[in-house]
């Protein structure tokens, strides 16, 4: 945690209290809601669905306290995620936290390449076998041909579909002739068959910018996504959900959404659904976490030009999971302990729990995680059809799951198509280049109040996709509602913008500091 930033929030604890209306039980709303009261101010929180949390999401397979579980949301916790740690911290639930077992980390695991099933660990002598053309050009040394076909298989596995077109077409253009420029021998392991990609992509920043911008910036997630320092919360993500709510005094309001906001000079206005019927209520202070991919289809005034063109144009990757209770782990007789399988196109990655259940209860697998283009058409087909789809392609893989009564229940979500987020979270890897390399510009114009109504979430952060994201934009707007007194800024800078609240500015002339 940025120990001088909670010292200047500690420090506005004497300001005059408001009332703030947060829109959405995420944990961006629910870290503001806390923080907020500790400050002394009143809050009042609405959500539109039936349930707190937001993208994190336990499901329990049973009703038992050791009932297994499935994360159909945030499952991950970078170590270095300080925000996110600090918070695990406050709720008591540090000795919760263990290793999560990520891909290509279990060598037990499987791969299913282009219908060739072998294990991780002999992956290295098939993998040129299965590939063909570049990665077969003897112009290039075995080791070159060796890491590139590691490369796209890990690419492949993780990324959605643009990213893996584009990093075909790279290294058949040019960066295979950058690997053989490169020495890769302290990238392979031992036996000299695996590689460490995380720590190449880490000492070799000359290579991604070699890549398409997409890809580059893909990379940099790969580098999070297959580390070995990964942590996750034994006993479900949720709890931290659960300890925030016990930890605010102000009631939460399910099914009440919200379907226009009209920002005034002074106020805002909410219109909202409440047992089918149409309310208004005026606000004096909002903080909104509504996804931008859900705002957008409300109806909305007194937003500026710009403002409401980072609300229609921010780009959201599509992602669904499909979870799998089982009768038994039957993985672990395999020697698979946690980490992730490669299942094969349409399903991509299948994850095994490194957490122990009740063996009394059964067990669970993560069958499918997709993003992209492989979400969309998991997303786009009907839950059974889903889960058939799905039980079918990791059964060529794990022919167990076949078996009569294996597979008591299923679980699954798509978030591209789910109501409350039209989204699995936003990206800056999208296709439009000028989108990637203006992130920076993107997530500080999706912060940007207008003039009572502030903004928090995964969008408004320096850490799409992550806990840490919603975390620290939640801290910002706290820090910015709670020290509010709008001034004008007078400015060139067409990107930044005419009017903020003096804390606005320092907020983000700070954030714009911390990615240079």
């Amino acid at each position: 945690m940025d120990t001088k930033f909670m010292l200047e929030i500690c420090s506005l604890k004497n300001s005059s209290p408001k009332h703030i209306t947060i829109i959405g039980a995420g944990i961006a709303g629910l870290v503001a809601a806390y923080e907020l009261e500790r400050l002394g101010h009143s809050v009042d929180i609405m959500e539109a669905s039936n349930r707190v949390g937001g993208r994190v999401w336990t499901h329990r397979f049973g009703n038992e306290v050791d009932a297994p579980y499935a994360e159909l949301g945030a499952m991950r916790i970078p170590s270095d995620h300080q925000h996110t740690l600090h918070y695990i911290k406050e709720m008591g639930l540090s000795d919760k936290l263990c290793k999560f077992v990520t891909v290509f980390e279990e060598q037990n695991a499987f791969m299913n390449i282009e219908g060739n099933i072998f294990r991780m660990k002999d992956a290295p002598r098939l993998l040129q076998e299965r590939y063909q053309g570049i990665f077969t050009d003897t112009r290039y040394s075995e080791k070159t041909r060796l890491f590139a076909a590691w490369l796209k298989t890990i690419v492949d596995t993780i990324s959605p579909g643009n990213l893996r077109s584009s990093l075909e077409a790279d290294l058949h253009s040019h960066l295979m002739d950058e690997l053989e420029r490169l020495d890769l021998e302290p990238y392979f392991s031992e036996n000299g068959e695996t590689i460490d990609l995380n720590s190449f992509i880490q000492d070799n920043p000359g290579f991604r910018a070699c890549c398409s911008k997409a890809l580059d910036m893909f990379l940099s997630d790969i580098i999070v996504e297959t580390s070995h320092t990964l942590l996750q919360l034994k006993g479900g993500m949720e709890q931290i959900i659960h300890r925030l709510v016990e930890s605010i005094n102000s009631p939460i309001q399910c099914n009440q959404p919200v379907v226009a906001m009209r920002v005034r000079e002074n106020y805002t206005e909410i219109d909202y659904l409440e047992n089918g019927q149409l309310q208004t209520r005026i606000c004096d202070y909002v903080l909104n976490t509504i996804p931008f991919s859900v705002m957008r289809k409300m109806k909305l005034s007194g937003f500026d030009a710009r403002k409401l063109d980072s609300i229609h144009n921010t780009i959201y990757c599509p992602a669904t999971k499909v979870a799998f209770h089982t009768k038994e782990a039957f993985w672990q007789q395999q020697g698979i302990n946690g980490g992730a399988s490669f299942s094969g196109a349409g399903v991509r990655q299948t994850y095994y729990p490194s957490v122990k259940f009740n063996p009394n209860h059964g067990s669970v697998m993560l069958a499918s995680y997709t993003i992209g283009d492989d979400a969309d058409v998991l997303g786009n087909m009907t839950e059974q059809q889903r889960h058939d789809y799905v039980k079918d392609v990791v059964g060529k893989v794990h022919p167990e799951l076949l078996a009569e009564g294996m597979v008591s229940n299923v679980a699954s979500i798509a978030w591209g198509n789910y109501e409350w987020s039209a989204g699995g979270c936003t990206v800056h890897w999208g296709n439009d280049t000028s989108v990637e390399s203006n992130h920076t510009v993107n997530y500080l114009e999706a912060a940007r109040p207008q003039n009572n109504m502030f903004f928090a979430g995964e969008h408004c952060s320096r850490f799409p996709a992550w806990l840490q994201g919603s975390i620290e934009s939640a801290l910002e707007a706290v820090y910015d509602i709670v020290s509010h007194a709008t001034v004008k800024v007078a400015t060139n800078d067409s990107l930044l913008g005419s009017e903020y609240s003096n804390t606005t500015q320092t907020k983000q002339n700070r954030q714009l500091a911390q990615v240079a």
